[in-house]
């Protein structure tokens, strides 16, 4: 198993990953590929793709943009994996801050993202919709050189 950076030909190995799943379509992510402020990955296992993350910067400030994991290989470490190697190479091209935004509902990834030293910056109230009605989003941010073990 190994991190791969998302090229549009790896749109086919993605697919299953975002087939009858909510948030952004692969057809809009695969669109910011084409931009030089995009960076994804993606982890693969004897060939398929198990997880991945992607990420838009503008200046020293990178925004993950969607991270999923394929439901038979949940809570086996994957997200953290990736997120940490995506971070460093984030890092690396000289990007100080990762933000982000999550449903207040989804604990486990508000759990996995406080893991990684992610802090609560704000909240948006009602962005999402829900079957019930509206659902707050979280705003998170972490300075990348602080996260432990990177």
């Amino acid at each position: 198993m190994g991190a791969q950076p998302i090229h549009e030909i790896a749109r086919k190995k993605l697919k299953p990953l975002y087939e009858g799943s909510g948030g952004p379509s692969l057809n809009f992510l695969m669109d910011l590929i084409a931009k030089p402020t995009t960076r994804a990955w993606y982890w693969e296992d004897h060939a398929e793709a198990v997880a991945s993350a992607w990420f838009t910067h503008v200046g020293d400030e990178a925004e993950l943009i969607d991270i999923r994991v394929a439901e038979n290989k949940r809570r086996m470490g994957l997200a953290v994996g990736l997120l940490r190697f995506a971070l460093e190479a984030l890092m690396g091209n000289g990007l100080a801050v990762c933000r982000l935004e999550v449903r207040q509902s989804n604990q486990a990834a508000r759990k996995l993202y406080e893991s990684l030293g992610f802090e609560v910056t704000g909240r948006r109230p009602n962005y999402y919709r829900v079957q019930e009605g509206r659902e707050d989003a979280i705003l998170m941010a972490v300075d990348i050189k602080a996260i432990p073990k990177l």
